[in-house]
């Protein structure tokens, strides 16, 4: 899918092509973009917008927002993910989502930023589609505060694995991570046990004990299962250069295309 692509920012001010709605009302102002959308949403949703779209104008003004020689800025916001933002709300087929992983982590980050819960769990659910890379998963998940149950495939992934974490890997999953990994590795690896023999190592453990251990250590709480205990894959974790494409860490059996549904395109 291929969203609207911005003009230069230092062309002139002018009214979003698509998202310049008749019944809009407010405006937002993004690079040099108007967008008139429904202050409806944007309040509903947001505690974040709620506080700044209803901080009291000094007397005599109108409020930030209400016509385009007044818009409400969005700042550090790029043009294109405020764009696929606002498909969201917009999009022509309703519960029906088509769009890249990529594209979800850009409007996870402004549910994340701009407190957009419920924005949030859907990001969360496609994101969950793919199968992704477990170090770039955690790192992603613990990033934007995501169900930390869900990361359940990608740490026993890195416990049964035979290599432990390398440096690298452990600067992306943040230094107390990576410590639980290690914990947990240490738990599940083979220990004596007086008579000569070894306590069952990972690769022996049943699943279930599995989870139990990881359960424990990374505190995660009785709740609903997550989507899949299966293990992932036992690939190598490809790391990030700098910048990247998250879609550079799906799994081979997750990249092909989806079938035709709604794109904010």
């Amino acid at each position: 899918m291929a969203f609207y692509q911005p003009q230069s920012a230092v062309e002139k001010i002018e009214r979003h092509p698509k998202y310049y709605l008749n019944g809009g009302d407010v405006h937002f102002l993004v690079e040099n973009y108007i967008y008139r959308v429904h202050r409806y949403f944007f309040e509903r949703e947001s505690a974040w917008f709620r506080e700044k779209l209803g901080t009291p104008s000094p007397a005599g003004q109108q409020p930030k927002g209400s016509f385009d020689a007044n818009p409400f800025p969005l700042d550090d916001v790029a043009a294109d993910d405020s764009f696929k933002f606002f498909w969201v709300f917009y999009n022509p087929t309703y519960s029906i989502y088509d769009a890249t992983l990529d594209d979800w982590v850009a409007i996870l980050e402004l549910a994340f930023d701009w407190r957009f819960g419920e924005v949030k769990k859907l990001c969360t659910r496609e994101i969950e589609k793919p199968e992704i890379a477990p170090v770039p998963k955690i790192e992603l998940y613990q990033t934007y505060e995501l169900d930390k149950k869900l990361l359940i495939p990608a740490f026993l992934y890195l416990c049964m694995r035979q290599e432990p974490l390398s440096l690298k890997e452990g600067r992306q999953i943040e230094l107390e991570t990576a410590l639980l990994v290690a914990t947990a590795r240490e738990c599940t690896c083979g220990k004596p046990i007086g008579n000569g023999s070894r306590s069952p190592t990972a690769a022996e453990l049943e699943e279930d004990d599995m989870v139990s251990i990881i359960k424990e250590i990374f505190g995660l709480s009785a709740g609903p299962p997550s989507p899949s205990l299966t293990p992932l894959e036992r690939h190598r974790c490809r790391n990030f250069h700098g910048h990247c494409s998250y879609s550079d860490y799906l799994t081979p059996q997750t990249t092909g295309t989806s079938e035709a549904t709604s794109s904010p395109c």
